[in-house]
């Protein structure tokens, strides 16, 4: 809302200033002023109403980020847990593997060597 306003005084300044830079000094100056004053502050307040809709969705973008850090952390610590976890039965798998591997790989030797 600040910037619609901000905006809205803006351009009825500029308004103002190119109305009277355009030659409105007559007598009744103040009536054709009003035009381009109410003109610009139009514009001014629009163009104050879209940065003020970008402000909020990036201010919603940014609150979101400490909240997805925390969950990633969350993760990385269940992962590490998990992987911890899993580790002994990982290493007995490899070792259960390991002659089966072996005897593949002799096997694989003498294929090769005749």
């Amino acid at each position: 809302m600040k910037k619609l306003v901000i905006g809205a005084l803006i351009g009825g300044a500029l308004g103002a200033g190119v109305a009277r830079a355009q030659g409105s000094d007559d007598l009744d100056g103040q009536a054709s002023v009003m035009p381009a004053v109410a003109g610009g502050a139009a514009a001014g307040a629009f163009v104050g109403l879209l940065l003020d809709r970008r402000s909020r969705r990036a201010a919603r973008a940014a609150a979101a980020v400490p909240v997805v850090v925390h969950y990633a952390k969350k993760v990385s610590e269940a992962a590490q847990q998990a992987a911890e976890a899993a580790r002994p039965y990982v290493e007995q798998a490899a070792e259960t593997a390991r002659p089966l591997v072996e005897s593949a790989i002799e096997q694989a030797r003498e294929r090769i060597a005749a």
